[in-house]
């Protein structure tokens, strides 16, 4: 018997943005077969050349490349729900050791479908450990929990070797403690259970199970957790490791003032200098965060091709600032955007993250003209793709040969100026981006009605398609109503406790 040949979808929309940087089309659509793009252009064209190809979509929408969140770490609900209240960074982590510990599965799967619902098609995930012992399981499980939500992933598992509660100065601190809470703090003085031959064995037989260079659905990749938490030898260790298995490495760095004066006290020279002179700066290598980058710096990156995941609602709740990215841009930096798990709403609305991204990059230069709306969109799409896959990733632009991720944001989906003015023109005087900026400016998640990943309707009509939500949602409600362990409250406390005396370190320290 012959196989049934490949079924194409057409799927249509009155207003699509198919290449972030292009000019928007009208009556635009593409074909789909399998997992892939085989045609775009004017839905005529299109359907002229697909008669019998099935047809979705239509003049009441949207079309737009699938978002790429950039960095996160899939908790599933936000740091607040899960009671660790917002501070400072340097405060805020110890509280992250009193989490209820959420199946990683499930937080992957119900923060999958999160993201799908908010119209991201891909994310960058950055691991924390519920138990380092555990972590070659918890890395499995969560893999699958993102793939059986419709996600395709960049998986990083982390290594901490240094540092693990402060950056410096240890023994004046814990000198400073009350004697009980010295012995309560020593849990989180503990680097992890792992040496650098296990961490990377454990990234290799990762790497073997999971990674997918070619359809892209999974990459595993490594991460050294951040600058002042990792030796030089870890990061070279591991930068050498993605470069000889053709992979990546994402890692945090320069997310708040502290973490720059690090630098400068143990090197006398910035981060950035200090990772290019150990060899680390590449393009395998993406960068979280980076506020406190000196714009000095910029033109290194770009030159060395170092891509940067800006995260700007998780820099803003943390305390960290607002990070330069006209500048980043200006430089020619590649820039991506992460929701990093701290959404201003903990709702992972990708739609709102670029339009905050938006806002405070034209805010920290009033000078200056405005960013074009494709350039937001851009880091959304194809910028995102490129630093978490690679500059040569088929995926953020709606052509042929490219994989089938895209999103039908719906105008009729609740209230907003935005939508009704797509289609008058005369508003927008001569601005070719008058459409493009009212869509940024005005969609949310809850406009999103369709997304498809790999030629795979993953959201239809508003409802995801992979899983039961409302299940999901249970499952993690019973989750969360598991009581707490004696060893769980008493890291509670003990992080509480410690808050404090980290405050008035850290006022003091730079």
């Amino acid at each position: 018997m012959m196989p049934n040949p490949p079924v194409t979808t057409l799927i249509s929309a009155g207003l699509a943005f198919p290449d972030p940087t292009g000019p928007p089309r009208r009556d635009f659509a593409v074909a789909v077969t399998g997992a892939r793009i085989v045609a775009a252009g004017p839905s005529a064209e299109v359907r002229a050349a697909y008669p019998t190809a099935s047809l979705t979509g239509g003049a009441p929408y949207v079309m737009l490349p699938a978002l790429v969140n950039s960095h996160d770490h899939g908790r599933g609900l936000g740091t607040l729900p899960l009671g660790v209240r917002d501070d400072l960074l340097e405060l805020w982590l110890p509280g992250l050791w009193a989490q209820p510990p959420l199946d990683p599965y499930l937080a992957a799967l119900y923060d999958g479908l999160l993201l799908l619902r908010a119209g991201v098609g891909t994310v960058a995930h950055s691991h924390n450990p519920r138990d380092w012992r555990q972590i070659d399981l918890e890395a499995a499980a969560t893999i699958r929990g993102y793939r059986d939500a419709g996600l395709r992933v960049a998986f990083h598992p982390p290594l901490v070797d240094q540092n693990p509660l402060l950056y410096a100065g240890h023994a004046d601190f814990l000198a400073s403690l009350p004697p009980a809470l010295r012995r309560a703090a020593t849990p989180f003085l503990a680097t992890p259970p792992l040496t650098r031959d296990e961490y990377l064995g454990l990234c290799s037989d990762l790497l073997h199970r999971f990674h997918d260079p070619l359809d892209h659905t999974v990459h595993v990749q490594l991460s050294p957790a951040g600058g002042p938490w990792c030796s030089d030898e870890l990061i070279a260790d591991a930068v050498a490791f993605a470069r000889s298995h053709g992979t990546r490495v994402q890692m945090h760095l320069l997310e708040t003032r502290y973490q720059r004066a690090y630098a400068h006290q143990r090197w006398g020279v910035s981060f950035p200098q200090h990772l290019d002179a150990i060899g680390a700066l590449g393009p395998w290598l993406t960068l979280a965060h980076m506020v406190w980058v000196a714009r000095d710096d910029l033109p290194l990156l770009a030159e060395r091709g170092v891509g940067v995941a800006h995260n700007p609602s998780s820099n803003l709740r943390l305390r960290s600032g607002i990070a330069p990215l006209r500048a980043m841009l200006a430089a020619g930096v590649q820039v991506g955007i992460g929701l990093d798990g701290q959404a201003l709403d903990d709702d992972q609305d990708m739609l709102r993250e670029l339009r905050l991204a938006w806002s405070l990059a034209d805010l920290a230069d009033p000078g200056a003209e405005p960013l074009p709306a494709a350039t937001i969109l851009a880091l959304g799409t194809a910028g995102g793709a490129a630093i978490t896959f690679g500059p040569t990733a088929p995926l953020g632009r709606l052509a042929p040969g490219a994989l089938a991720d895209l999103v039908l944001v719906s105008r009729d989906t609740g209230p907003g100026g935005w939508a009704l003015a797509l289609d008058r023109p005369a508003l927008a005087g001569a601005r070719t981006d008058q459409p493009l900026a009212l869509l940024l400016r005005g969609a949310s998640r809850r406009n999103v009605a369709a997304v498809m990943v790999g030629g795979r309707w993953m959201v239809r009509a508003g409802r995801v398609t992979t899983q039961d939500e409302a299940a999901v949602a249970r499952a993690v409600a019973a989750e969360l109503d598991r009581p707490a362990t004696t060893a769980r409250r008493e890291l509670a406390a003990t992080a509480r406790a410690l808050a404090p005396y980290l405050r008035r370190f850290y006022q003091h320290w730079e």
